[in-house]
């Protein structure tokens, strides 16, 4: 389902909480430009709950879902054309539900088409920090002729460090280590059985009215 899961939001708190907060922030701020909200229920596995979201849209994006998980997290997802814009949503919504939040990213380097590989994890606090509301921030990146790491913040307890001092750059933060971190932290994020799809528990708000006259179409990536 590439770019739409190349990166996911996540929320610690229940999907009707993060929804309402959802629809309080966009929905005045959509209302000025004649565009409404409204709400749905997609059915089926994961695969079909995330189709939903199609087609892909730049310059605006139009849909927006929330999948609940077999956990306290609950997902973000948006259909966006290069994948889920969750850096704005789901920071802005850790600060207005007091919760953590988190966005995590994972483009493999085998696969990947035209998609450029990347590993990350921000990890969003409910309050201000040295840099905005992020806790903690690392990531290894190709931007087309070269790898880089970072890593920012506060260390997690589960953070393996160690790794960070690796020769290969992009060995310092993979995807089997980003995975290792999301467990740490309750979220089976490679796990399909992880998220929580049946009877009408994902909720799709979709814009209705106005859109940006440049906005173009897209489906799904081709690796």
């Amino acid at each position: 389902m590439a770019p739409i899961t190349d990166t996911i939001g996540f929320l610690r708190c229940d999907a009707a909480r993060a929804t309402r907060a959802f629809l309080d922030w966009q929905g005045g701020i959509q209302a000025k430009r004649g565009v409404t909200l409204v709400e749905s229920r997609p059915q089926g596995d994961l695969g079909e709950v995330l189709q939903a979201l199609l087609p892909l849209t730049s310059v605006e994006r139009r849909r927006y879902l929330f999948v609940p998980t077999h956990s306290e997290w609950v997902t973000f997802w948006d259909n966006g054309h290069e994948g889920t814009d969750a850096f704005s949503a789901v920071s802005h919504l850790a600060e207005v539900l007091a919760c953590d939040a988190l966005r995590m990213t994972y483009v493999p380097e085998e696969g990947g088409g035209d998609r450029l590989p990347a590993t990350v994890m921000e990890i969003f606090a409910p309050h201000k920090t040295d840099f905005l509301n992020i806790l903690r921030a690392v990531s290894a990146s190709f931007d087309g002729s070269k790898w880089a790491f970072s890593a920012d913040g506060e260390v997690q307890p589960f953070e393996d460090v160690a790794r960070y001092s690796e020769r290969s750059i992009k060995k310092r933060f993979t995807g089997p280590l980003l995975e290792t971190y999301l467990k740490a932290l309750g979220i089976a994020a490679f796990d399909e059985g992880f998220y929580k799809t049946g009877e009408g528990s994902a909720v799709l708000l979709e814009k209705q009215g106005p859109i940006a006259p440049a906005s173009r179409t897209f489906g799904l990536a081709r690796g």
